[in-house]
């Protein structure tokens, strides 16, 4: 069995993502307001003539009046008066309004650049939507926001189709709960969720993917883990591993096991490799003499079957290991 001594601070940095948070996207107004959201740290809605205090439910009437009086859409007639189709309109307005208002700190926002041909992955950063100021809005923009911390910007669309399929024809914020494990994976490269850790490995090759290598990635990733299992004693049930695919061309792959002790290791030891550490190196993280001889040649294929299908270089070994410079998740 080998010691444990110096492997839980690697432990401690791995991400946690709260499962219990929500997905939004937000539209950019054609990707006019995309460059001001990500300079300026913060997402913004539309319809300027309802200030930020007003969205409350008993202000209901006066927001569906503000909505009429305000748009060339509808008739000027009190909403009584108006159609089934223009009343579901303006409480969709209306309903847009509140949802925005009613985003939670830490939910997570996606924001497409004009023509969605990339977007952006941010998480709200304050607890209540607030009016910008004057010096804010003399250059035109929206008068209601909210706070982001903006975590990956500029992502290319081409790893998940269906999403940018929403991109282009969706309101102006929307739920993308369904969409979840594609944008943890792209925030986070190995993370925690109900327990349960993922690695995500994002595949840039173009062409046709063989068959051949996807099972040998598959084989080999299990063997390794299977043998940092046995030799660590983590007691985890290695055939409960799991994987989930989204093979585009390019497209991503996210490998899932409870717990996940023996996953967080072997990413961080095929990390440490494929980033080019010594032997050496590699055997003081994991407090050994030397790396064992039953790992080589995983890591050898994996690396070999990583370049064959074009899988973009992590940085999970430089995460896992921050806390030796003082840094900290």
């Amino acid at each position: 069995m080998l010691n444990l001594k110096n492997t839980n601070p690697i432990f401690d940095q791995v991400a946690e993502i709260n499962s219990q948070k929500e997905y939004w996207y937000v539209r950019t107004d054609g990707g006019d307001h995309y460059t001001d959201f990500i300079r300026k740290g913060y997402v913004g809605i539309n319809w300027n003539f309802i200030p930020a205090e007003d969205i409350r439910e008993e202000n209901l009437k006066y927001l569906r009046k503000s909505v009429i009086t305000n748009s060339y859409k509808y008739r000027n007639l009190p909403y009584d008066k108006l159609s089934s189709g223009e009343k579901s309109s303006i409480t969709k307005t209306i309903n847009k309004l509140f949802t925005f208002k009613n985003l939670k700190k830490g939910d997570v926002v996606l924001i497409p650049s004009e023509d969605a041909d990339y977007f952006s992955i941010g998480e709200i950063a304050d607890d209540e939507i607030y009016n910008a100021s004057r010096s804010d809005l003399s250059t035109g923009g929206f008068l209601k926001r909210r706070k982001v911390n903006w975590l990956k910007t500029s992502v290319k669309h081409h790893y998940y189709n269906s999403l940018f399929y929403l991109l282009k024809h969706s309101h102006t914020i929307v739920s993308i709960k369904k969409h979840a494990d594609f944008i943890d994976s792209l925030m986070e490269e190995l993370y925690i969720k109900d327990g349960d850790c993922f690695l995500s490995l994002r595949i840039n090759k173009e062409s046709e993917i063989s068959l051949k290598d996807l099972k040998d990635l598959f084989d080999n990733y299990l063997g390794l883990i299977s043998q940092v299992n046995t030799d660590f004693n983590f007691g985890e049930k290695i055939d409960t591993t799991t994987v989930k695919l989204s093979l585009n061309s390019p497209g991503f792959i996210n490998i899932k096991l409870p717990v996940g002790t023996s996953l967080i290791l072997t990413s961080l030891i095929v990390s440490m490799f494929l980033n080019g550490c010594t032997d050496e190196e590699i055997s003081m993280k994991l407090n050994r003499e030397h790396i064992p001889n039953e790992y080589i040649p995983y890591m050898d294929s994996i690396q070999n079957i990583r370049k064959n299908l074009e899988v973009e270089n992590d940085s999970i070994f430089n995460r896992l290991t921050s806390f030796e410079n003082g840094n900290s998740k």
